[in-house]
């Protein structure tokens, strides 16, 4: 009698049967080996070596398969039904900002901030680290310049006046000028000055001094020739226009017993008064008394100060027209005179004059007396060259 096999089966598929029986093989074959000492012993040695392997080869499977199903197309919901219309975007102007909601630091749910271009930077403005030196061109006036680097008038002169000797009206092409960095004035430290003697002189406090354009420190001595920069400082005063020319005034009754030894020249008729190109010694001697030209104690002082005695007479180093006789600021008592080949020569602190405005001199005329008038602290004859309106050293110019 065959024996009945009573169970329940489910329904199977040709494929679905064939991977049962690979299945069955399988755990039988796995059984079998299971029984075997050595073959066990063997199969538990290689899963104890891979076993970290495979994990991770699970894991990478597992995670692929989850990846895909993320991936997959959502499934549609049964059944027809109707789209709903995307939210019409509200207008945004150009170059405003679209509003983003957030709390504290939480990260913006969207990022629509838009800006406009603006072609043209404001940069602010920077304090100059320097001091300039220009060079005055033609058709220039203090105001002009002044205009030019934001500064005051004032402090243009008041910064150049070892140059203009507080006399604006003096300005010429070519002559050069210290343009400083701040409103105030641009100073040469004499022998023996003190900051504290310099903030007096020009009315500010002695930490004025130290700031970021000086070379200087507090509790150390000042060196002869520094130049400083002094903000806000208020300098000598001065005229802007010159006052009217003085009349001649012929020479003190005395002797002449000073230095200057030559004959005193004859007035000459102007058709002789042209220039021979070179020069004579305006004092009829080399000595000299004060400070060279660009002295290493005053790099400013562009003239040459010739030694002579209150009432000696000082002569026209060459030919040419007296453009300017009167007073001349710091130069005291002047008189320029213009050769006619690009020289002008300035003859300064005269005690009185012997030329006027528009005379026609010769080399060697008498044109003024020494004296002691305007910037200076004895008579001395302060005697300037200069070529196209340019300083020249008056010493290489002596015969």
């Amino acid at each position: 009698m065959e024996k009945e096999t009573i169970g329940i089966s489910a329904p199977t598929t040709p494929r679905s049967g064939c991977v049962d029986s690979i299945a069955r093989f399988t755990a039988q074959l796995a059984a079998r080996i299971w029984r075997r000492e050595p073959a066990r012993r063997s199969l538990t040695a290689v899963l104890g070596r891979y076993s970290a392997h495979l994990a991770i080869l699970v894991v990478a499977v597992v995670l692929g398969m989850t990846e895909r199903i993320s991936a997959s197309p959502p499934i549609a919901a049964e059944g027809p039904g109707p789209l709903s219309a995307p939210a019409a975007a509200e207008p945004v102007t150009k170059g405003a900002a679209v509003p983003i909601e957030t709390t504290g630091y939480e990260t913006p749910a969207r990022q629509g901030i838009t800006r406009e271009a603006h072609p043209l930077t404001t940069i602010p403005e920077r304090l100059r680290l320097n001091v300039i030196m220009y060079t005055v061109q033609e058709g220039d006036n203090i105001f002009l310049i002044a205009e030019a680097f934001d500064l005051s008038p004032y402090t243009v002169v008041w910064s150049n006046m070892e140059v203009l000797q507080g006399a604006p009206w003096l300005l010429q092409p070519g002559l050069p000028l210290y343009i400083p960095p701040t409103d105030g004035a641009y100073h040469t430290v004499k022998a023996g000055e003190s900051t504290s003697d310099i903030a007096a002189a020009y009315e500010v406090d002695t930490t004025a001094l130290y700031n970021i354009w000086n070379p200087i420190e507090p509790d150390e001595p000042l060196v002869e020739g520094t130049l400083l920069v002094i903000p806000n400082g208020i300098g000598p005063d001065f005229d802007w226009e010159p006052p009217p020319p003085p009349t001649p005034v012929p020479a003190p009754s005395r002797p002449n017993t000073g230095v200057a030894a030559a004959v005193q020249a004859p007035v000459v008729p102007a058709a002789s008064a042209t220039a021979n190109g070179w020069f004579i010694l305006p004092t009829g001697s080399y000595a000299v008394s004060g400070w060279v030209f660009g002295d290493y104690r005053n790099p400013t002082h562009i003239g040459l100060d010739y030694r002579c005695r209150l009432g000696d007479p000082i002569y026209a180093a060459d030919g040419g027209t007296v453009v300017f006789a009167g007073w001349g600021g710091g130069y005291g008592n002047l008189v320029r005179v213009d050769h006619g080949n690009g020289f002008v020569t300035y003859y300064a602190h005269f005690s009185s004059f012997a030329a006027v405005t528009g005379q026609a001199v010769a080399q060697g005329q008498v044109v003024g007396y020494c004296g002691t008038t305007g910037a200076s602290t004895g008579p001395h004859l302060h005697y300037e060259i200069r070529l196209n309106g340019v300083p020249q050293n008056p010493a290489l110019y002596e015969p």
